[in-house]
């Protein structure tokens, strides 16, 4: 998911963050006051606009400055991806023995090999133990890893939103994208109630207060969560009333108990007798004889989940395969992100200089980027043959993804027009792709907004329908100018167009 929550309410997959922003006082005319594009005061706002076919740049302010990118970090991670694995590239599962088979029977150990698939489910796992065709295991099952190295979370990321699936540990093994979503029943006169479905091996229980609206005004209060191995969960603190249920998604923590309670079940579904234990392993097997594979979708369509809908996980777990690929070892955060500079600059020639990279996905707010280093990314995605297909999987405006239902760009002057990577966390909204104007020139644009903050009573007036986030509608009107092909107005900072 493209926006990120801070805090337990995050687990609340129905309550959504936003960008937030204080109100501008720029100086402009009265007669452009409706129009004028000015980014909202106390925060940093960096942009580039440049023809998508030569280059050439149209407008620029703060392009060197580094700022936090997001989401819009999954451009540089996919355009390495791109070019080092290539649109047909799959995650190759393997079902490997050592041992004696005869017939269906497996004197030995039967190993999984996990390559940190995003698509992996449960019954595709079955599946693939009922194509090895061993019914029997006399030895163990082997839950094997050794593709990915490290820690299973990127560096920077929030500690409490550890619990929410859009942080679900990138680990090898991944089933049913190591995520379960339950619920939380919060009926007025009557204590909150969590659950989960009765097949998901995780414990999930609620002590929560329902507050009315009035107890609510007297009372600060707030929805928390406590994780203890294996994968159980408490939900603590206050909520309002609701009818229907609120939906919840948590991320699992324990990735080997989760593999080995889901594996248990796949070998029961799929016939399979095992003697020994399921365990989970870290060994090289590439000389064990495989018995069946499962291949992912290809990365093409891949990366469309990364990019049309900002996943997280997917993005990640691409970051470490390249690690893995480009040195040839476990991959992990470090080797992955060292590994996207290197791709980037040998084969498109961009150097990321002082900019930083944490993760793949824009995650942690460690990630820092120039708005010169995304427009060089969207440039090699407009002109490069290896990288075009990348386009094609970008949100549009008003139609797909992330931008189908983003505000600011609904209007009828930019619906089908923007094609673009959307990139908010906490104090940040960003927006980078390409855009058609008016006249049927295709731009590609880069605009970052950084430090967004405002009053906690400007924010409930705005939720109040008083008003509107100064960062969307200055996004909106930003955009609008492009289509429009009007000039950007000037800022206090500098000069642009």
């Amino acid at each position: 998911m493209n926006r990120y929550l801070t805090g337990l309410a995050a687990i609340i997959f129905s309550i959504s963050a936003q960008a937030i922003a204080p109100q501008e006082t720029h100086s402009v005319a009265p007669q452009e006051i409706n129009k004028a594009a000015i980014p909202p005061e106390h925060g940093q706002a960096a942009w580039i606009l440049a023809d998508a076919t030569t280059g050439h740049i149209e407008s620029t302010h703060n392009a060197q400055l580094l700022l936090k990118p997001a989401s819009t970090q999954k451009l540089v991670t996919t355009l390495a991806g791109a070019l080092a694995l290539g649109p047909d590239w799959r995650y190759k599962t393997q079902v490997r023995y050592r041992g004696k088979l005869q017939n269906s029977k497996l004197v030995g150990d039967l190993l999984i090999d996990f390559v940190g698939d995003p698509s992996l489910t449960r019954e595709q796992l079955r599946d693939l133990l009922k194509r090895a065709g061993v019914r029997q295991v006399s030895g163990n099952v082997l839950l094997n890893q050794i593709r990915f190295g490290g820690y299973d979370r990127g560096n920077g990321w929030s500690w409490n939103d550890l619990s929410v699936c859009y942080t679900s540990p990138v680990s090898a093994l991944i089933l049913d994208r190591n995520c379960v979503q339950g619920a939380l029943y919060a009926r007025p006169d009557q204590p909150a109630r969590a659950t989960v479905p009765a097949h998901q091996p995780v414990k999930v229980s609620a002590k929560v207060e329902v507050l009315s609206r009035a107890e609510q005004k007297r009372r600060f209060c707030e929805l928390e969560v406590e994780m203890s191995p294996p994968n159980q969960y408490r939900l603590t603190g206050c909520i309002g009333p609701r009818q229907d249920p609120w939906p919840l998604r948590f991320a699992i923590q324990d990735v080997d108990a989760w593999g080995e309670q889901l594996t248990r079940w796949a070998l029961g579904q799929a016939g399979v007798r095992v003697s020994g234990g399921i365990l989970d392993s870290r060994i090289e097997a590439n000389d064990w004889p495989a018995l069946a594979h499962h291949s992912s979708p290809p990365l093409r369509e891949l990366s469309r989940q990364i990019l049309e809908h900002s996943d997280n996980l997917y993005a990640d777990s691409l970051l470490r395969t390249l690690g893995a690929e480009h040195f040839q070892q476990p991959g992990s955060f470090r080797n992955g992100t060292q590994a996207v500079r290197d791709i980037l600059k040998e084969e498109a020639g961009i150097d990321l200089g002082p900019s930083w990279l944490a993760d793949g996905s824009g995650l942690s707010s460690h990630n820092l980027l120039r708005a010169e280093d995304l427009l060089a990314v969207l440039l090699v995605m407009a002109q490069d043959p290896r990288a075009n297909w990348l386009m094609d999987v970008l949100p549009v405006s008003g139609e797909s993804g992330t931008l189908r239902y983003r505000r600011s760009v609904l209007g009828p002057a930019l619906k089908g027009k923007v094609m673009a990577k959307t990139g908010t966390i906490a104090h940040v909204q960003n927006l980078v792709g390409f855009i058609d104007t008016d006249d049927g020139q295709r731009k590609a644009f880069v605009l970052l907004q950084n430090g967004l903050s405002i009053s906690p009573q400007h924010e409930k007036n705005i939720a109040a329908g008083q008003g509107e986030w100064p960062a969307r509608r200055f996004e909106r009107r930003w955009l609008e100018s492009v289509v429009a092909q009007e000039p950007i107005v000037k800022t206090n900072q500098s000069a642009t167009n």
